[in-house]
């Protein structure tokens, strides 16, 4: 029975009872959500914010009396939520602010299953808040104009469907699609529109509310756009819905790692409303009884022998099984021809390194992490770019009392590059890793290698780092290397150049490997490096030496940070014992070698 206060449902309050109790099987980030942040609301515990139910139930009542189902085996019928909507909707739009009355949530991520009602879900919401506001600006959003008609179809389906809406809103497609208040309603035409993939066109906007469908698709900055022309907006609305999707690095994966930080409450956003319907566990996706947890639609919008059918095909068919995890479970993944997991891309376990101890580039923590190297040899490698690639330094480290190799890379591009068709086709956010150091400008249309030097150089001026061997693919070289004699890497055997083929990569490959699996390697979690290393697909011979290469042969997908290990380790796996002992593995592969 739904709890009331007064006269008007709770939604929410109901829906957070049924967790708690058991009746309704969440995964843990949906419950800390609700539980820690929304439930003392609700309770009136909060000093700085209300919970008006009266406010969301508006919205909830609009959508099922005027909005009808316009396909499948419920078309023309009313739209009717499930709980989870409901209480979703009416959290969104009954907590406000107690000295203001503004909604406080701004911004929604909501990350579920495909196939659990979202573009059905999201279209009545583009008809009622033009309906809300004079002179409203809302938009569908998408990497292709086809994907960002859907939701606007759907909202025109809607319309025509009710004569109500129909007295009050129009449409037209050309020049282009818009739906639109008639003047009879308001003298301030509000209106929806559809934008595709075009940053160029986006300048001007004045936004009052937008829905990105299939974020994972999506680059960072045409977010980062249609977020900042909504600040002259008090009441805006920005929804970002999907699936996790195999594109590793872009939106997707910042907006969820951002989303997961406020549930936890180690970063603070009052405006954001994140609501992560994953499996506690990748195992899960085998339990039939787990699967609510990523489709909280199932058994009513969402089939369930459909999706125990695919489940069993998954079972015995592997390439389907990433298709399966990924899609109907958020199951994050990479790539369906990429060497490494996502689990294993990340490298959680950082041993005695805390993301927080670690600190950005050129900040007062990452130079007390630095300390801890002072005087440290270390292995070098590099992998400078061809056109259109980004050249690439890593810095080897060894903590031998904890047994784990600590890769350091910096990465630069050239200002023609930013604005080129592979970093926009990429879907990486390169001008927020520019920002936060971890990715440097240097020339204009070629990397001037100067800086490549210099770096190397800081890295002893600074700790006192120095390098026993700097390890380098030939092409294009020569440069680089006088410059670092002249750094004073000139003794003989310092420098040393490996070639990119089987016989001299395999075998640091396989460390690689080994090393990662283990957690007795780490990247610091370095974004620009979790990105390359998504990108890499394995080729080998009949011999079963392994060598990496771009996947699918995208030249946009980068793996010039993978390639920089890979070029340290050549040198590593010649004598490993010298800077950390392993064991009688090491010892083993060194006689292989």
């Amino acid at each position: 029975m739904t709890k009331t206060k007064g006269k008007t449902p709770d939604y929410v309050g109901e829906y957070i009872a049924d967790i708690e109790s058991g009746k309704i099987l969440t995964g843990h980030l949906i419950r800390e959500w609700y539980v820690n942040h929304i439930k003392p609301i609700v309770q009136d515990k909060d000093p700085k914010w209300k919970y008006v139910p009266k406010k969301g139930y508006k919205y909830i009542r609009f959508v099922e009396h005027f909005c009808k189902q316009s396909k499948g085996q419920w078309a023309g019928q009313p739209i009717k939520f499930m709980l989870f909507q409901k209480a979703k909707w009416q959290a969104v739009f009954s907590i406000v602010s107690r000295e203001t009355g503004l909604r406080r949530f701004q911004e929604i991520f909501d990350e579920r299953g495909r196939k659990n009602g979202k573009t059905t879900e999201l279209a009545p919401l583009a008809d009622y808040l033009i309906l809300q506001e004079s002179g409203a600006e809302f938009y569908s959003c998408a990497t292709t104009r086809n994907q960002a008609m859907r939701v606007w179809q759907e909202a025109l389906s809607i319309i025509d469907q009710s004569e109500d809406l129909s007295e009050y809103i129009g449409h037209k497609v050309f020049p282009q699609p818009e739906i639109y208040t008639k003047k009879n309603y308001s003298e301030i035409k509000s209106s929806f529109y559809v934008l595709a993939n075009k940053p160029k066109n986006l300048d001007g906007l004045n936004a009052s509310g937008a829905i990105i469908d299939e974020i994972h698709e999506l680059p960072r900055q045409i977010y980062d756009i249609i977020k900042q022309s909504m600040t002259a907006r008090k009441e805006p609305l920005l929804s970002l819905i999907g699936s996790a999707g195999f594109v590793r690095g872009a939106l997707f994966d910042s907006e969820r790692d951002y989303a997961v930080k406020v549930i936890e409450k180690v970063a603070e956003d009052e405006r954001l409303f994140p609501l992560l319907y994953e499996l506690d566990s990748p195992d899960e996706w085998l339990d039939e009884t787990k699967w609510i947890k990523a489709n909280p639609g199932l058994d009513v919008i969402k089939d369930r022998s459909k999706l125990r059918d695919n489940v069993n095909r998954a079972k015995v068919d592997v390439n389907f099984a990433i298709s399966v995890k990924t899609k109907d479970f958020n199951i994050i993944n990479v790539a369906k021809s990429s060497w490494l997991t996502y689990d294993e891309i990340i490298n959680a376990d950082f041993g005695m390194y805390s993301e927080d101890e670690i600190g950005e580039w050129g900040s007062e923590k990452r130079k007390q992490f630095m300390e801890r190297f002072r005087n440290s040899v270390a292995i070098g490698g590099y992998d400078l770019s061809k056109t259109g690639d980004m050249t690439a330094f890593t810095t080897m480290l060894f903590d031998k009392e904890k047994k784990q190799i600590v890769c350091l890379t910096m990465y630069w591009v050239t200002r023609d590059f930013i604005t080129s068709e592979q970093a926009v086709r990429a879907k990486v956010p390169f001008d927020a890793w520019i920002d936060r150091g971890l990715v440097r400008i240097s020339g204009d249309s070629e990397i001037d290698y100067h800086d490549v030097a210099k770096y190397v150089y800081s890295m002893f001026e600074e700790y006192g780092i120095n390098y026993d061997f700097i390890c380098y693919d030939s092409w294009s070289a020569t440069y680089l290397t006088t410059e670092l004699e002249q750094y004073g890497y000139s003794r003989e055997g310092c420098q040393v150049p490996v070639r990119q083929g089987f016989q001299s990569l395999s075998i640091p490959m396989q460390k690689f490997e080994s090393l990662l699996k283990t957690k007795r390697l780490t990247h610091l979690k370095n974004p620009v490096t979790k990105w390359c290393l998504s990108n890499v697909e394995l080729v080998m011979d009949r011999n079963g030496n392994m060598m990496p290469k771009k996947v699918n042969d995208d030249p946009a997908m980068k793996i010039d940070g993978f390639a920089t290990i890979l070029n340290c380790l050549y040198a590593f796996t010649k004598n490993p014992t010298s800077y950390i002992d392993f064991g009688a593995e090491d010892a083993t592969e060194k006689e292989d070698s």
